[in-house]
C-alpha cells in the first residue's frame, strides 16, 4: 500500500493534530487513556519492567499525550523524553510532571534526535494513526542505541469479529441507558480522518510485525498488555468495561540488533 501524496499527507497530519488537540481537555476521562487505579499502574510497571528490564534507561515516549505512559516510566525511575504533536496534550503532561521529564513538541515520523539517542522507546495507540509508518519505524530504529528495545501498544480499532461487534453494541446501549457521557467529540471529523489513515483497513499484529522486521528490528515478540486491560476493566463502569473488550488490543516488543550500525 503506497503512502499518501505529500500535500495530502501534510493536510491530514494537521487535521489529526487539530482533532486530538480538541480532545485534550477531556482525554483523561476515558477509560483506556488515563491510568485510573494503582492496580493499573502496577500492571503498566510490570509490562514495562518485563520489556525493558529493571535498570533506569533513557526512554523516548512517543505520542505521550497527557503523560500517562510517562507517569509509569517515571515511577520506574527511567529518564524520559516525551514527545507529542499536540501542544494542548503537552500542556497537560507538563502540568502533571513538571521537570521530571523532558517534554518536546514534535512529529513522531520525523524525529530531530541524533542517531542512537535512547536505550528504549515506547508508544501507545499511535501506530494506527500514522500517515507514513515506514518512515516512523525507520526513525524509531535510527534513534535507538544498538540493542535498544521498542515497545508498541496498539490495536485494531477498525475491524471487529461478530462477537466483538455484539459486545460493542451492548456496551454503547448500556452507556446510553445509563446516561453516561461520550468523551469522543466530533464523530464526523473522527470518521473523516480515520477513513484516510494508512491503516484505514485496520492494524493487525502480523502487519505490524512484518513492518518492524522490514525496518530492521529483530526478536519481535508479543508483550502481555492484557494484564493492563484487565485492570482497566476492573476499575471501569460496567459499560466501559464491556467496551474495552470490544476491540483487539496488543503489544509488540522488538529489539534493534546489538551489531547494528549507528546510522541506518
Amino acid at each position: 500500500m503506497s503512502a499518501p501524496a505529500s500535500h495530502d499527507n501534510f493536510t491530514l497530519k494537521e487535521e489529526i493534530r487539530a482533532y486530538w488537540s480538541a480532545r485534550a481537555e477531556s482525554f483523561d476521562l476515558s477509560f483506556g487513556h488515563a491510568i485510573k487505579s494503582d492496580r493499573e499502574l502496577k500492571a503498566f510497571q510490570r509490562l514495562i519492567g518485563d520489556s525493558f528490564g529493571p535498570q533506569p534507561l533513557d526512554v523516548l515516549d512517543l505520542a505521550c499525550g497527557t503523560g500517562e505512559i510517562t507517569r509509569a516510566l517515571l515511577s520506574l525511575n527511567h529518564r524520559v523524553t516525551a514527545l507529542d504533536f499536540s501542544e494542548a496534550m503537552l500542556e497537560r503532561a507538563r502540568a502533571k510532571h513538571g521537570n521530571a521529564a523532558r517534554f518536546r513538541l514534535g512529529d513522531a515520523e520525523r524525529l530531530l534526535d541524533e542517531d542512537a539517542s535512547y536505550d528504549a522507546a515506547i508508544t501507545r495507540h499511535l501506530v494506527w494513526t500514522l500517515t507514513d509508518p515506514e518512515a516512523a519505524l525507520s526513525e524509531w530504529f535510527r534513534v535507538l542505541r544498538p540493542g535498544g528495545r521498542m515497545l508498541i501498544i496498539d490495536g485494531d480499532w477498525i475491524n471487529r469479529t461478530r462477537w466483538q461487534a455484539l459486545v460493542n453494541r451492548f456496551g454503547n446501549w448500556l452507556r446510553e441507558k445509563r446516561g453516561a457521557a461520550v468523551h469522543q467529540i466530533d464523530a464526523d471529523t473522527h470518521a473523516s480522518i480515520t477513513s484516510r489513515f494508512y491503516f484505514k483497513d485496520g492494524l493487525s499484529r502480523q502487519r505490524l510485525e512484518d513492518m518492524l522486521t522490514a525496518a530492521g528490528f529483530i526478536d519481535i515478540v508479543s508483550a502481555d498488555y492484557h494484564q493492563v486491560v484487565r485492570e482497566q476493566q476492573r476499575a471501569a463502569p460496567l459499560h466501559d468495561a464491556i467496551r474495552l473488550g470490544s476491540s483487539t488490543r496488543f503489544a509488540l516488543l522488538a529489539r534493534k540488533p546489538a551489531d547494528a550500525a549507528v546510522s541506518r
